[in-house]
C-alpha cells in the first residue's frame, strides 16, 4: 500500500538560497519510491512540523493514510515533543535509526545524495549560480519521479508505480539554458518595434503539467524573480549565465563553511549499503 511506509531525511546547511533556504527534507514512499522534496530556511522542529502537516495533507488528498514514519534520531528534526506529537494524533508509528547509525535510515540518505549528485551535475553543466540550488534539487525530484528505477517491478518509474499513468516528456529542457518569455502587450515600453521576447533561464516545471515551465525572469523586480510561464521558447545550446556572469554576482552570507553535510559523510563512510529492497547505489 503506498505510503504506509515513508523515508525521511535532512540535508543541510548549504549555501543561503535567493530566498534564504539552507536546508531540504524528503518525504519517501517505500512503496513506489515517490519523493517529496521542501525547502527550509531553519530546521526547527515548529518548521519541520509544518511541512510534514503539509506532506501528510497531500498524502491524504490521494487516498491513503501513513501508518509508519521512519528517519534517523536526530533531536532537533524528529525526535522532539513537537513532531512527536503530530505523529500520535495520527497514530503514526515513529521508527527511528538508533543514535550514530544514519546509515540505518539508508533510503532516504541515497535518494538525498541522488539528488545533490543530479543537482550539482545540471549546475556545473549551465553554469548557475549556487544560490538557485533549491531550483535545482527540485526539478532533480522532479526528474526523478519520472525515471525508471531498478528498485520497482519492470522497472517502472515512482509515477508509474503511483498513479499508473506514463506521462510524456516531451516537455523536459536543459536546466539552466537560454529561455525567452513572450512579453504582454501591456508590458511593452514600445509599441511598435519594442522587443516581444526577454530572456530569461530554464528552472524546472509547474507540477504535472506539460505546458508550463518554470523560468528566472532577470529583469523582474529589483534583482529578477522566478515566474511560471507557458509562451516560451528554449534555446538549449545557450547557458543564460555565463562564467563572467557568475563571478559578479554577489552571493547572501552563508553559514560555517566548516559544517559539512552528514549525508553525504555517512555515502563516503558506507558507500555499500544497501536495504531491503535493493535501491541501487546512484553514486557518480
Amino acid at each position: 500500500m503506498p505510503f504506509a511506509l515513508v523515508h525521511s531525511d535532512l540535508c543541510g546547511p548549504m549555501k543561503h538560497s535567493i530566498r534564504g533556504a539552507q536546508y531540504y527534507i524528503i518525504y519517501i514512499d517505500d512503496c513506489t519510491r515517490y519523493t517529496e522534496v521542501y525547502f527550509l530556511i531553519t530546521k526547527t522542529a515548529e518548521e519541520i512540523s509544518a511541512k510534514f502537516q503539509h506532506f501528510q495533507a497531500w498524502v491524504e488528498i490521494q487516498g491513503f493514510h501513513i501508518k509508519r514514519f521512519r528517519s534517523d534520531n536526530g533531536s532537533g528534526e524528529y525526535s522532539n515533543s513537537v513532531f512527536l506529537g503530530q505523529l500520535g494524533e495520527k497514530g503514526i508509528t515513529f521508527e527511528p535509526s538508533p543514535p550514530y547509525t544514519q546509515h540505518k535510515n539508508g533510503t532516504a540518505a541515497r535518494m538525498i545524495r541522488s539528488l545533490n549528485a543530479k543537482a550539482r551535475s545540471m549546475m556545473l553543466d549551465a553554469n548557475v549560480p549556487k544560490i538557485f540550488w533549491p531550483e535545482a534539487i527540485r526539478t532533480a525530484c522532479y526528474l526523478h519521479r519520472r525515471s525508471p528505477t531498478s528498485s520497482l517491478t519492470d522497472n517502472w518509474s515512482p509515477y508509474l508505480a503511483l498513479y499508473g499513468t506514463i506521462l510524456k516528456i516531451g516537455h523536459l529542457r536543459r536546466f539552466g539554458c537560454r529561455a525567452y518569455t513572450h512579453i504582454p502587450p501591456v508590458q511593452r515600453t514600445e509599441k511598435k518595434f519594442g522587443n516581444r521576447y526577454g530572456m530569461c533561464m530554464m528552472l524546472g516545471y509547474v507540477h504535472n503539467t506539460t505546458k508550463i515551465w518554470r523560468i528566472w525572469d532577470f529583469k523582474s523586480g529589483k534583482t529578477g524573480r522566478a515566474v511560471e510561464c507557458s509562451s516560451v521558447v528554449f534555446d538549449e545550446e545557450e547557458n543564460a549565465h555565463t562564467e563572467e556572469q557568475m563571478e559578479a554576482i554577489e552571493f547572501p552570507d552563508t553559514t560555517d563553511e566548516a559544517q559539512t553535510d552528514q549525508t553525504d559523510e555517512v555515502q563516503d563512510e558506507f558507500p555499500e549499503m544497501n536495504d531491503a529492497h535493493g535501491l541501487e547505489n546512484t553514486s557518480k
